[in-house]
Protein backbone atom coordinates (compact mmCIF):
# COMPACT_ATOMS: atom_id res chain seq x y z
CA UNK A 1 0.00 0.00 0.00
CA UNK A 2 2.77 2.70 0.42
CA UNK A 3 4.33 1.60 -2.63
CA UNK A 4 1.24 2.79 -4.58
CA UNK A 5 0.75 5.44 -2.31
CA UNK A 6 4.15 6.86 -3.42
CA UNK A 7 4.26 5.77 -6.93
CA UNK A 8 1.16 8.27 -6.87
CA UNK A 9 2.96 10.96 -5.06
CA UNK A 10 5.79 10.83 -7.38
CA UNK A 11 3.16 10.53 -10.91
CA UNK A 12 1.48 13.49 -9.58
CA UNK A 13 4.72 15.83 -9.08
CA UNK A 14 6.10 14.63 -11.91
CA UNK A 15 2.01 15.87 -13.84
CA UNK A 16 2.88 19.33 -12.15
CA UNK A 17 6.81 19.78 -13.24
CA UNK A 18 5.67 19.20 -16.41
CA UNK A 19 2.80 21.41 -16.78
CA UNK A 20 4.86 24.35 -15.22
CA UNK A 21 7.61 23.46 -17.43
CA UNK A 22 5.27 23.61 -21.04
CA UNK A 23 3.55 26.62 -19.47
CA UNK A 24 6.25 28.84 -19.12
CA UNK A 25 8.01 27.89 -22.80
CA UNK A 26 6.57 27.95 -26.65
CA UNK A 27 7.62 26.17 -29.74
CA UNK A 28 7.55 27.00 -33.09
CA UNK A 29 5.38 25.09 -36.13
CA UNK A 30 6.29 25.99 -39.72
CA UNK A 31 3.64 25.01 -42.53
CA UNK A 32 4.28 25.43 -46.03
CA UNK A 33 1.48 25.49 -48.44
CA UNK A 34 1.55 26.11 -52.28
CA UNK A 35 -1.37 27.66 -54.41
CA UNK A 36 -2.33 28.73 -58.04
CA UNK A 37 -4.39 31.64 -56.57
CA UNK A 38 -1.05 32.95 -54.65
CA UNK A 39 0.47 35.59 -56.84
CA UNK A 40 3.57 36.24 -54.54
CA UNK A 41 5.46 34.24 -50.89
CA UNK A 42 4.19 35.52 -48.09
CA UNK A 43 5.32 34.64 -44.45
CA UNK A 44 2.53 34.90 -41.75
CA UNK A 45 2.60 34.33 -38.10
CA UNK A 46 -0.16 33.17 -35.92
CA UNK A 47 -1.00 34.09 -32.65
CA UNK A 48 -4.04 32.74 -30.59
CA UNK A 49 -5.26 32.30 -27.19
CA UNK A 50 -2.37 34.05 -25.15
CA UNK A 51 -5.01 34.74 -22.33
CA UNK A 52 -3.01 38.13 -21.15
CA UNK A 53 0.37 35.28 -20.44
CA UNK A 54 3.59 37.35 -21.12
CA UNK A 55 6.35 35.45 -21.91
CA UNK A 56 9.23 37.76 -20.30
CA UNK A 57 8.59 41.43 -19.21
CA UNK A 58 5.70 42.59 -21.32
CA UNK A 59 6.40 39.43 -23.91
CA UNK A 60 9.58 40.66 -25.03
CA UNK A 61 10.72 36.65 -25.75
CA UNK A 62 7.61 36.42 -27.82
CA UNK A 63 8.30 39.50 -29.69
CA UNK A 64 12.00 38.94 -30.37
CA UNK A 65 11.11 35.68 -31.98
CA UNK A 66 8.88 37.17 -34.04
CA UNK A 67 11.39 39.62 -35.67
CA UNK A 68 13.45 36.90 -35.77
CA UNK A 69 11.10 34.90 -38.27
CA UNK A 70 10.61 38.31 -40.17
CA UNK A 71 7.10 37.43 -41.19
CA UNK A 72 4.98 39.68 -43.74
CA UNK A 73 2.12 39.89 -41.17
CA UNK A 74 1.61 38.81 -37.64
CA UNK A 75 -2.42 37.01 -37.40
CA UNK A 76 -4.33 37.12 -34.33
CA UNK A 77 -6.89 34.28 -33.87
CA UNK A 78 -8.39 35.64 -30.91
CA UNK A 79 -9.34 35.22 -26.73
CA UNK A 80 -5.55 37.52 -26.48
CA UNK A 81 -7.63 38.51 -22.77
CA UNK A 82 -9.46 36.29 -20.54
CA UNK A 83 -13.27 37.72 -19.93
CA UNK A 84 -13.04 37.58 -16.19
CA UNK A 85 -15.05 40.82 -13.69
CA UNK A 86 -11.65 40.95 -12.13
CA UNK A 87 -8.85 39.95 -14.81
CA UNK A 88 -7.22 42.77 -16.67
CA UNK A 89 -6.38 43.62 -19.80
CA UNK A 90 -3.51 46.07 -19.12
CA UNK A 91 -0.82 43.49 -19.63
CA UNK A 92 -2.13 42.28 -23.39
CA UNK A 93 -2.23 45.95 -24.34
CA UNK A 94 0.88 46.48 -23.48
CA UNK A 95 2.08 43.35 -25.41
CA UNK A 96 -0.14 44.80 -28.35
CA UNK A 97 1.57 47.96 -28.25
CA UNK A 98 5.18 46.76 -28.34
CA UNK A 99 3.91 44.10 -31.45
CA UNK A 100 2.88 47.34 -33.53
CA UNK A 101 6.17 48.61 -32.99
CA UNK A 102 7.92 46.57 -34.55
CA UNK A 103 6.37 47.80 -37.87
CA UNK A 104 5.22 44.25 -38.74
CA UNK A 105 1.17 44.71 -39.79
CA UNK A 106 -1.08 43.03 -37.29
CA UNK A 107 -4.38 41.66 -38.47
CA UNK A 108 -6.67 41.23 -34.96
CA UNK A 109 -9.62 38.77 -35.73
CA UNK A 110 -11.81 37.85 -32.48
CA UNK A 111 -12.18 34.72 -29.80
CA UNK A 112 -14.77 33.73 -27.80
CA UNK A 113 -13.41 35.79 -24.62
CA UNK A 114 -13.40 38.90 -26.36
CA UNK A 115 -17.02 38.07 -27.71
CA UNK A 116 -18.37 38.37 -24.07
CA UNK A 117 -16.54 41.10 -23.25
CA UNK A 118 -18.35 42.84 -26.21
CA UNK A 119 -22.08 41.09 -25.16
CA UNK A 120 -21.77 41.34 -21.35
CA UNK A 121 -21.97 45.05 -20.44
CA UNK A 122 -24.04 44.04 -17.18
CA UNK A 123 -20.84 41.90 -16.39
CA UNK A 124 -17.96 43.39 -17.41
CA UNK A 125 -19.41 47.08 -17.72
CA UNK A 126 -17.18 49.26 -20.44
CA UNK A 127 -13.98 46.71 -20.06
CA UNK A 128 -14.67 46.01 -24.16
CA UNK A 129 -14.57 49.71 -25.31
CA UNK A 130 -11.84 50.85 -23.26
CA UNK A 131 -9.89 47.22 -24.33
CA UNK A 132 -10.94 48.43 -28.00
CA UNK A 133 -10.05 51.69 -27.68
CA UNK A 134 -6.66 51.12 -25.76
CA UNK A 135 -5.61 48.51 -28.98
CA UNK A 136 -6.49 50.87 -31.68
CA UNK A 137 -4.54 53.57 -29.83
CA UNK A 138 -1.53 51.49 -30.58
CA UNK A 139 -2.63 51.33 -34.57
CA UNK A 140 -4.02 48.15 -34.53
CA UNK A 141 -7.35 47.33 -35.59
CA UNK A 142 -9.69 44.47 -34.39
CA UNK A 143 -11.45 42.85 -36.61
CA UNK A 144 -15.24 41.39 -36.79
CA UNK A 145 -16.54 39.12 -39.61
CA UNK A 146 -14.79 41.73 -42.13
CA UNK A 147 -11.99 40.80 -44.49
CA UNK A 148 -9.04 42.57 -45.85
CA UNK A 149 -7.63 41.78 -49.45
CA UNK A 150 -4.12 41.62 -50.67
CA UNK A 151 -3.98 42.59 -54.04
CA UNK A 152 -0.57 41.38 -54.96
CA UNK A 153 -0.76 38.49 -53.79
CA UNK A 154 -3.88 37.31 -54.54
CA UNK A 155 -4.49 36.29 -50.54
CA UNK A 156 -7.90 37.02 -48.67
CA UNK A 157 -7.55 37.55 -45.25
CA UNK A 158 -11.21 36.94 -42.90
CA UNK A 159 -12.00 37.39 -40.01
CA UNK A 160 -15.33 35.14 -38.89
CA UNK A 161 -17.36 35.61 -35.48
CA UNK A 162 -19.89 33.57 -35.12
CA UNK A 163 -22.76 34.57 -32.26
CA UNK A 164 -22.35 32.83 -28.50
CA UNK A 165 -24.72 29.47 -28.95
CA UNK A 166 -21.64 28.45 -31.20
CA UNK A 167 -19.37 28.35 -28.50
CA UNK A 168 -22.22 26.09 -26.07
CA UNK A 169 -20.72 23.48 -23.50
CA UNK A 170 -21.87 20.48 -23.66
CA UNK A 171 -24.31 20.75 -26.66
CA UNK A 172 -23.42 19.76 -30.08
CA UNK A 173 -24.65 22.86 -32.51
CA UNK A 174 -24.42 22.66 -36.39
CA UNK A 175 -23.64 25.45 -38.59
CA UNK A 176 -24.08 26.00 -42.02
CA UNK A 177 -21.69 27.24 -44.29
CA UNK A 178 -24.20 30.39 -45.74
CA UNK A 179 -24.31 31.35 -42.05
CA UNK A 180 -20.52 32.08 -42.73
CA UNK A 181 -21.48 33.91 -45.70
CA UNK A 182 -24.36 36.19 -44.46
CA UNK A 183 -21.86 37.38 -41.52
CA UNK A 184 -18.83 37.59 -43.65
CA UNK A 185 -19.87 37.86 -47.42
CA UNK A 186 -19.35 35.77 -50.86
CA UNK A 187 -15.64 34.73 -51.38
CA UNK A 188 -13.75 35.61 -54.61
CA UNK A 189 -12.97 31.97 -55.60
CA UNK A 190 -9.69 33.71 -57.75
CA UNK A 191 -8.08 34.20 -54.48
CA UNK A 192 -6.71 32.62 -51.37
CA UNK A 193 -8.91 32.64 -48.93
CA UNK A 194 -7.38 32.86 -45.41
CA UNK A 195 -10.75 32.19 -42.48
CA UNK A 196 -9.66 32.95 -38.90
CA UNK A 197 -11.87 31.59 -37.41
CA UNK A 198 -11.54 31.11 -33.40
CA UNK A 199 -13.36 27.17 -32.97
CA UNK A 200 -11.99 24.50 -34.60
CA UNK A 201 -15.22 22.37 -34.53
CA UNK A 202 -16.85 23.61 -37.49
CA UNK A 203 -14.13 22.49 -39.90
CA UNK A 204 -16.71 20.80 -42.42
CA UNK A 205 -18.89 24.10 -42.52
CA UNK A 206 -15.49 26.57 -43.38
CA UNK A 207 -14.47 24.04 -46.03
CA UNK A 208 -17.80 24.37 -47.94
CA UNK A 209 -17.90 27.95 -47.43
CA UNK A 210 -15.03 27.41 -49.48
CA UNK A 211 -11.70 29.25 -47.00
CA UNK A 212 -8.52 27.43 -48.56
CA UNK A 213 -6.82 27.77 -45.26
CA UNK A 214 -8.50 28.18 -41.81
CA UNK A 215 -6.60 29.21 -38.65
CA UNK A 216 -8.14 28.06 -35.33
CA UNK A 217 -7.13 27.96 -31.68
CA UNK A 218 -9.68 27.58 -28.53
CA UNK A 219 -8.83 23.89 -27.61
CA UNK A 220 -5.75 24.77 -26.38
CA UNK A 221 -4.41 21.75 -27.51
CA UNK A 222 -6.76 19.60 -25.09
CA UNK A 223 -4.75 20.57 -22.38
CA UNK A 224 -3.11 17.16 -21.90
CA UNK A 225 -1.82 15.52 -24.85
CA UNK A 226 -0.89 11.71 -24.85
CA UNK A 227 0.03 9.04 -27.70
CA UNK A 228 -2.75 7.33 -28.94
CA UNK A 229 -2.69 3.75 -31.06
CA UNK A 230 -2.92 5.08 -34.49
CA UNK A 231 -2.18 2.66 -37.58
CA UNK A 232 -0.17 2.84 -40.47
CA UNK A 233 -2.87 3.55 -43.01
CA UNK A 234 -3.97 6.22 -40.93
CA UNK A 235 -1.05 8.22 -40.19
CA UNK A 236 -0.43 7.89 -43.92
CA UNK A 237 -3.69 9.61 -44.03
CA UNK A 238 -3.02 12.29 -41.70
CA UNK A 239 -4.31 11.23 -38.21
CA UNK A 240 -2.13 12.67 -35.22
CA UNK A 241 -0.54 10.02 -32.97
CA UNK A 242 -0.55 12.99 -29.81
CA UNK A 243 -4.47 13.75 -29.02
CA UNK A 244 -5.65 16.92 -26.50
CA UNK A 245 -7.42 15.37 -23.76
CA UNK A 246 -10.27 17.63 -23.29
CA UNK A 247 -11.97 20.42 -25.28
CA UNK A 248 -13.11 24.15 -23.48
CA UNK A 249 -16.76 22.50 -24.86
CA UNK A 250 -16.05 19.48 -22.06
CA UNK A 251 -15.89 17.04 -24.70
CA UNK A 252 -13.18 14.41 -24.63
CA UNK A 253 -10.51 13.58 -27.27
CA UNK A 254 -11.80 16.55 -29.52
CA UNK A 255 -11.70 16.00 -33.39
CA UNK A 256 -9.74 19.16 -34.10
CA UNK A 257 -7.33 19.28 -31.03
CA UNK A 258 -4.15 20.65 -32.45
CA UNK A 259 -1.95 20.57 -35.55
CA UNK A 260 -2.52 20.18 -39.36
CA UNK A 261 -6.34 18.68 -40.53
CA UNK A 262 -7.44 18.65 -44.42
CA UNK A 263 -10.49 17.70 -46.68
CA UNK A 264 -10.15 17.63 -49.91
CA UNK A 265 -8.13 21.07 -51.12
CA UNK A 266 -9.07 22.82 -47.82
CA UNK A 267 -6.71 22.82 -44.84
CA UNK A 268 -7.05 23.72 -40.89
CA UNK A 269 -4.36 24.55 -38.95
CA UNK A 270 -5.29 24.52 -34.79
CA UNK A 271 -2.98 26.40 -32.92
CA UNK A 272 -2.68 25.00 -29.33
CA UNK A 273 -2.20 28.66 -28.17
CA UNK A 274 0.03 30.67 -25.90
CA UNK A 275 -1.98 30.94 -22.80
CA UNK A 276 -4.84 29.22 -20.69
CA UNK A 277 -7.17 30.30 -18.26
CA UNK A 278 -9.00 29.07 -15.36
CA UNK A 279 -7.56 25.44 -15.70
CA UNK A 280 -4.02 26.29 -15.89
CA UNK A 281 -2.53 22.91 -17.39
CA UNK A 282 -0.37 22.51 -20.19
CA UNK A 283 1.17 18.72 -20.37
CA UNK A 284 3.13 17.21 -22.84
CA UNK A 285 1.58 20.46 -24.80
CA UNK A 286 3.58 23.47 -24.50
CA UNK A 287 2.53 26.67 -26.39
CA UNK A 288 2.39 27.78 -29.99
CA UNK A 289 3.61 30.15 -32.26
CA UNK A 290 2.85 29.01 -36.05
CA UNK A 291 4.86 30.15 -39.45
CA UNK A 292 2.85 30.08 -42.58
CA UNK A 293 4.73 30.20 -45.90
CA UNK A 294 2.38 30.92 -48.73
CA UNK A 295 4.16 30.49 -52.17
CA UNK A 296 2.86 30.12 -55.97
Amino acid sequence: MDLIIWIIIVMIVAVLWISAFDCGRFTVSFYDFQSKKIKKPLRFVFLSDLHCKMFGFEGIFLIEKIKELSPDMILIGGDMITAHPRSSTETTERFLKNLSETGIPVFYGIGNHELRLMIYPETYGDKWEKYKKAVEKTGIRIYENDSVLIPEAGINLISFSPDKSYYKRLKKVVMEPRYIEEKTGVLDKDNFNILLAHNPAFFEAYAEYGADLILSGHVHGGLVRIPVPVSKKKRLEGAHVMRGVVSPGFRLFPRYDAGKFSSGEKTMLVSRGLGSHTIHLRVFNPAELMVIDLKP
